[in-house]
């Protein structure tokens, strides 16, 4: 590393700095080049030691990347031959346009890590005294690009090395690296201009700093909703291909340059010279930003409020109205017995002050939703596969929003909230929240879905019914599977040492375990013959294809294991559809009483049992 500068030193600082002006740092060290890579080779190394350290986080990204890479290969090698005798063709408007919304999605992505992980580099007082603001800077940018390109690296590498080998074309094997570096860095690069230009709000600014929470679920909202638009048409009637008029969906014909697929030059030469303008510019104004951000000192979001001058007033009841003003303007009623009542705005505090503990929340909803709402294209409203989805996934989210690693979230106070408070009285302080808050929304935004689809009245009701059913099972399991498989670390390197998000295991668990039996319910309502083709199915049908196929055409007892599996999903095909229908619904319903029931007592227990760890 490089050695601390005199320029930035504390003596210096305070001789340059004039009363009321920000301070700011002097011209950069010498050597400062080196130092730049030196600092971002260097957090790009940490991030792969933390990937490689979380064995779970790891096996998702390397599934991420290598199975579609296969599928890539897969489709080049069985349609080669096809590829080649089609001869030149014309690149398409789609193809810009979802290159246009990869890029725009990758910026959102950047934006968001900036704003909620990455704002600071770690141990910035030792770094911004060591060496310049804009080595630091180029360190992050560097670190974040590489980052970006270690991600996209094994599709470019598949897809460079098929299109070198069915078109004899040398110059893609430069073109195509080309395009997908321009692509990664200046994606990244407006991203971190948009971040910093955030974070800068957010420390500058009372009102955004106070209300970041909502704002930036507004923001996700917005871009989720955006999003939705452009890839399904049948909601707001534009497609991909609108896209394709944006120049940051012209690196697809640098890409093809020199291929059978015609692109445009003139495209192809405007993203070339359009990227390096980029880098100029949004070099200079993260430079800008960042120094900025790290020099200034950050105003609270709190609201003060006069002391009491009552000096007979308890710290007690200090503490209950500090909880209560730092909550506002939400607020939990006065019924609600004191322990409980302090746990819930403890919960709901944690999770205004940081809203980083609520990015857990987007892998499974955006990539399960998105597929649910892919597929509304079959039917003649969107609202037919919409409500559905709204009766699944917002109960989940109600659930898990406030108690998905209550144990991680006390941090160094978890020794005394376990002996300060019942395990009744904290579990309840948990649920209230999702119950308060959640529930209402839930039922509100399924209500209008159902009512908006082409359901029947008893349908849409039972819709209601089965989301309220989900939000209660989906709050009562959340605190218990978070207390069984507690996080007291990290995932990430960097300023957010201090959000704790649930283990992956957890998230997984509590999704598929609220989601899976609503889904199945909410199809029991709509159509129960096709629920039960789908039981009789994963059931019996799936495992016995599979047995036959392992047990090959010698039989044995895998065979017969088959056949036996065949025999259940013929059974369950063979009951009549109302049946079934009335069996399988109050099955569904008493067994999830049942879970929310013990999962409350088995939290209880938990919580009362609990000893840290050392």
């Amino acid at each position: 590393m490089p050695e601390p500068s005199k320029t930035h030193s504390s003596k210096s600082r305070a001789r340059t700095q004039q009363p009321g002006r920000p301070w700011r740092p002097r011209m950069t060290e010498p050597g400062w080049p080196r130092h730049v890579l030196q600092v971002g080779v260097f957090e790009f190394r940490r991030t792969i030691r933390a990937i490689v350290d979380d064995k779970a986080r790891a096996f998702l990204m390397a599934a991420g990347l290598v199975f579609p890479s296969l599928m890539l290969v897969g489709f080049l090698y069985l349609f080669a031959d096809v590829i080649r005798e089609a001869g030149s063709i014309s690149l398409p408007p789609v193809a810009r346009g979802t290159v246009a919304l990869l890029w725009l999605f990758g910026v959102f992505i950047a934006t968001q890590r900036v704003v909620s992980a990455r704002p600071r580099i770690d141990a910035e007082p030792l770094m911004l005294t060591t060496v310049s603001a804009r080595t630091v800077v180029g360190g992050l940018l560097i670190a974040e690009t590489l980052r970006v390109l270690a991600y996209l690296a094994l599709p470019v590498l598949v897809l460079t090395g098929g299109v070198v080998s069915l078109f004899a074309s040398p110059v893609s094997a430069v073109l195509i690296p080309l395009a997908a570096v321009l692509f990664g860095l200046t994606a990244v690069l407006l991203g971190m201009v948009l971040g910093y230009a955030i974070a800068l709000l957010i420390a500058t600014s009372p009102f955004v700093a106070r209300h970041k929470t909502v704002l930036g679920g507004l923001a996700a909202f917005l871009a989720i909703g955006g999003y939705l638009l452009v890839t399904l048409p049948q909601f707001g009637g534009i497609g991909q291909e609108a896209l394709a008029v944006l120049p940051v969906g012209w690196f697809v014909d640098l890409a093809v340059l020199g291929s059978p697929v015609r692109g445009s030059t003139t495209r192809a030469v405007v993203a070339l010279g359009g990227s390096l303008l980029v880098v100029l510019v949004g070099i200079l104004l993260v430079e800008r930003e960042a120094t900025r951000l790290w020099f200034t000192d950050p105003v609270s979001g709190d609201v003060e409020k006069a002391a009491p001058t009552d000096h007979t007033t308890s710290g007690s009841e200090r503490t209950r109205t500090a909880l209560a003003d730092g909550i506002a303007p939400v607020g939990i009623p006065r019924s609600v017995t004191q322990p409980v009542r302090r746990v819930a705005q403890w919960s709901i505090l944690r999770t205004r002050r940081d809203p980083r503990r609520l990015n857990f929340l987007l892998l499974p909803v955006v990539g399960v939703g998105s597929g649910l709402l892919s597929s509304s294209a079959q039917f003649g409203s969107p609202w037919a596969v919409l409500a559905p989805a709204a009766t699944v996934l917002l109960p989940w989210v109600a659930g898990a929003t406030f108690a998905m690693n209550p144990f991680g979230d006390e941090g160094p106070v978890l020794p005394t909230t376990l002996i300060a408070i019942s395990g009744s009285a904290y579990v309840r302080g948990l649920m209230v929240p999702g119950l308060l808050f959640g529930l209402p929304l839930v039922v509100l935004v399924t209500t209008g879905a159902a009512l908006a689809a082409p359901f029947e009245l008893s349908v849409a009701a039972g819709l209601v019914g089965t989301s309220v059913l989900g939000t209660l099972v989906a709050v009562t399991t959340a605190p218990a599977v978070g207390m069984y498989f507690p996080r007291f670390s990290a995932i990430s390197i960097g300023q957010s040492r201090d959000v704790i998000p649930p283990r992956l295991l957890t998230t997984f668990v509590h999704f598929f375990g609220v989601t899976i039996p609503g889904l199945l319910l909410a199809l029991l309502l709509i159509d129960a013959g096709i629920a039960r083709s789908v039981v009789a199915g994963v059931v019996g049908f799936l495992p016995a294809t599979l047995l036959t196929l392992a047990a090959g055409s010698d039989g044995g007892i895998l065979s017969d294991v088959g056949t036996w599996f065949h025999g259940i999903g013929a059974g369950i095909q063979s009951i009549g559809v109302g049946r079934f229908q009335f069996a399988a619904s109050g099955l569904l319903v008493v067994g999830a009483v049942v879970v929310a029931v013990v999962s409350y007592r088995l939290a209880v227990r938990r919580f009362d049992s609990y000893s840290p760890p050392a």
